[in-house]
């Protein structure tokens, strides 16, 4: 594939062998894995960084008004099928783990993606698995309503973003935006936050990487604690990015 329309975004030559790994592969998830593959992220043959995704569900046939699947997919394992959709699309393959992740090892990628079913279980990634990845740089967390979403990011090195983060959760019976949007969401919502989470993505490889390795450019901040809560209605969103002490709040609208 020729990414000749993204180079001023990122260059995959960049990549290198920077991984990502995706834990859940369902409505945000899969949208995530395949957008970061068109963007080249994946081609681990050409050194252009790994994906990796873990899941251990199937696929049923309310999952495909939200996710990537199709109805040939019915009863397959997600990682499988997200695996062969990439491979059409892309023309390589990513590592499928038809399994979650239960230990620090097995996820050890330059970024993180958080993205299981319940809060619960989230938590329990983060605490078991996530809480000492030396290597990793940033975690990305995402919650879905019907017409609204949240994504997180921050550096699980950073106490005080590591702080902020856990003092933003709550338990699956008190959300009023859930971990996965299982019980209503649609697939506007579901895309729009998957974009989001790869911009976060984006925005941090830009910060710290860059072409060829260069120093953290000063208006793009290596390490970053942002949320972005938005809604479809109103449509509106706000953006909230800590710099030093002070949260920087910006509203605007979506259309």
């Amino acid at each position: 594939m020729e990414y000749l329309r993204q180079l001023g975004l990122i260059d995959p030559k960049d990549i290198k062998k920077r991984s990502v790994s995706i834990i859940g592969v369902g409505a945000t998830g899969s949208h995530v894995a395949l957008y970061l593959a068109q963007l080249g992220w994946g081609n681990s043959v050409h050194e252009q960084g790994i994906i990796k995704v873990f899941d251990d569900d199937v696929i049923e046939e309310h999952n495909l008004c939200n996710q990537i699947y199709e109805p040939s997919h019915v009863g397959m394992a997600k990682v499988d099928a997200l695996n062969e959709i990439i491979k059409r699309k892309c023309n390589f393959e990513i590592e499928a783990h038809k399994e979650m992740v239960t230990d620090q090892k097995s996820v050890q990628s330059t970024y993180v993606l958080l993205l299981t079913d319940t809060m619960a279980s989230r938590k329990e990634i983060f605490e078991k698995c996530l809480k000492f990845s030396f290597n990793t740089d940033l975690i990305i967390e995402t919650r879905m309503g019907l017409r609204e979403g949240r994504v997180y990011a921050f550096n699980p090195h950073d106490g005080d973003q590591v702080d902020a983060w856990k003092d933003s959760l709550y338990s699956d019976e008190e959300a009023d935006v859930s971990a996965c949007g299982a019980s209503a969401s649609i697939i506007t919502t579901t895309t729009f936050l998957a974009s989001l989470a790869c911009g976060r993505v984006v925005q941090h490889f830009n910060g710290k990487y860059g072409a060829d390795d260069k120093k953290a450019k000063p208006d793009q901040p290596s390490e970053l604690w942002n949320e972005v809560h938005f809604s479809l209605y109103p449509e509106s969103f706000y953006y909230r990015m800590f710099n030093g002490k002070e949260p920087q709040i910006i509203q605007q609208g979506l259309i």
